[in-house]
């Protein structure tokens, strides 16, 4: 990777950027598609800088879900055209939740952690939505569509099952998120969480050294991490916040930042 690349990433992002690296290798010296597991937006940012310098591989993603944050993506070489890919071709599977209403409150949570207690690693899994009105969907890939519809019968006590429904039966995510401007004396992540969550800089502090914190879907356990536009926190138990711009300093030298807020589901 050229220096000037490099550039455009953190350091963290380093071994994930050797990994694309790899799949594009792998695509022009095999001359075939290459298929990955799920990539959230900002890894699959990464990949369309990489692919962008070259002429001879393009990449296409999906996650069947409209607007989708994880999706599977298709590295192609010269001779495909993006316009031939099906969406079997992404080995994808869209699982319909049915359980008893009665006696068990769905949430995201419950759903993802069921499937991590079982052994499934998050890259297998894609969106988790629901459409506000008890009905929960999830996509998966194929081989783990298979395993969690054999394995996982129960969510604790309560008995669940997976059905494999068509595409066209999609739902509609509800995501209510509310635009905000905040004030920030620093761009420290403790600080935004604080000032975003109404809490204290040691409640906020003490979050992220503990590792309730995720900046672009990655656990920081560094506080004093200085986050900027385009930045996603996911903060447990309190939500996601969306920097979407950063629109300069105050009188008081305070950061004025419009953000987007997603309440914990």
């Amino acid at each position: 990777m050229t220096s000037d690349l490099s550039q455009h990433f953190r350091s963290e992002e380093q071994p994930f950027v050797q990994q694309v690296q790899d799949w594009l290798m792998q695509c022009q010296a095999e001359y075939r598609m290459v298929l990955t597991p799920f990539l959230n937006p900002r890894e699959r940012f990464i990949v369309d800088t990489l692919v962008n310098r070259l002429a001879e591989v393009q990449f296409v993603s999906s996650g069947i879900f409209d607007n989708a944050e994880m999706q599977r993506g298709l590295f192609l070489p010269s001779y495909m055209s993006a316009d031939t890919i099906k969406t079997t071709d992404f080995e994808l599977k869209l699982l319909q939740i049915q359980y008893p209403q009665k006696f068990l409150e769905m949430r995201h949570s419950t759903i993802l952690g069921s499937l991590m207690h079982n052994g499934i690693e998050r890259k297998s899994v894609g969106d988790i939505v629901t459409d506000g009105n008890d009905s929960w969907q999830l996509v998966t890939t194929d081989v783990v569509a298979r395993y969690v519809q054999t394995h996982i019968e129960r969510f604790g006590k309560v008995p669940v099952k997976f059905d494999e429904v068509d595409t066209e039966m999609v739902i509609q995510p509800k995501l209510n998120w509310e635009l905000d401007d905040i004030l920030t004396s620093s761009l420290r992540l403790d600080t935004i969480i604080a000032n975003a969550f109404s809490l204290t800089r040691s409640q906020a502090k003490e979050l992220v050294e503990n590792g309730q914190v995720k900046l672009n879907w990655a656990i920081q356990k560094r506080a004093e991490f200085e986050v900027a536009a385009g930045d996603l926190i996911s903060t447990r138990g309190f939500g996601r916040l969306q920097i979407l711009s950063d629109n300069g300093l105050t009188r008081k030298d305070k950061h004025k930042l419009s953000v987007a807020k997603l309440k914990n589901r």
